[in-house]
């Protein structure tokens, strides 16, 4: 008998859905078939099922788990995979940071994976709903009243760190509307002007240019003032005593 499954994590299918959970004992039926009682992890609820049923979750090597390694790990508040930091390894497995939030945990050897949720094939569907405030939490975390003292904690600090997050994300989003907005305006206003210079190919016009006519002078364009006016040149005569 499978007796040394008794404590593995593992993935039972439950309500149409994939959940991680671990095994808590095993035996063989009447009939001679081996099942096991599985607990989800994250919500108070087991379930008998075939040994050949559930997906044992495979460990990565530890040679791959030093620390400072970038990975996935399942957090026993809801038993969903986050990117983590692995701190140190221990007798049952590691301890390590959740990125997301920075809380630290213990996690067994079986219950973490490599890899990031950017490169995961498929993303976790999470149901969310939107605070009176504008803020858009998951659904996950809401306060039940069957919920400990620690999990209560646990939620209001992720629910704080989301709403931290939000309000940086809006600053960030503000400021570059008022960015793009500015960047717009500059350019209409410029493209109205006449363009010339060296890479327009126009030739910029000097205001000392001198006019092609004899009779032309040279003035200040836009002064609103005429041209200046110089006395008739006069021709003197000396007397010495």
């Amino acid at each position: 008998m499978h007796t040394a499954l008794v404590g593995r994590t593992c993935e039972a299918f439950f309500e149409q859905k994939w959940y991680n959970g671990e095994i808590r004992s095993v035996r063989r039926d009447e009939r001679g078939i081996e099942r096991c009682t599985v607990d989800f992890i994250g919500f108070p609820t087991n379930r008998e099922y075939k040994i050949t049923d559930v997906k044992m979750l495979r460990p990565p090597h530890p040679a791959q788990c030093q620390p400072g390694t970038n990975c996935q790990g399942v957090f026993q508040e809801d038993g969903l995979w986050y990117d983590c930091v692995i701190t140190e390894q221990t007798e049952k497995g590691y301890k390590v940071t959740f990125t997301e939030y920075g809380t630290k945990a213990e996690v067994k050897f079986d219950q973490i994976r490599m890899g990031s949720s950017k490169s995961s094939e498929k993303k976790r569907q999470i149901k969310e709903i939107t605070t009176p405030a504008g803020y858009k939490v998951p659904e996950s975390l809401t306060i039940q009243k069957t919920d400990t003292d620690e999990v209560m904690e646990t939620k209001r600090r992720k629910i704080q760190a989301i709403k931290k997050q939000q309000r940086t994300d809006k600053v960030e989003e503000d400021a570059q509307k008022k960015q793009g907005s500015w960047q717009k305006f500059f350019c209409s206003k410029a493209s109205t002007r006449s363009k010339c210079g060296f890479l327009s190919g126009k030739p910029k016009e000097s205001i000392f240019k001198v006019p092609e006519t004899l009779e032309g002078k040279v003035g200040v364009c836009g002064s609103g003032k005429g041209m200046t006016t110089f006395a008739e040149p006069k021709k003197f005569t000396y007397q010495y005593v």
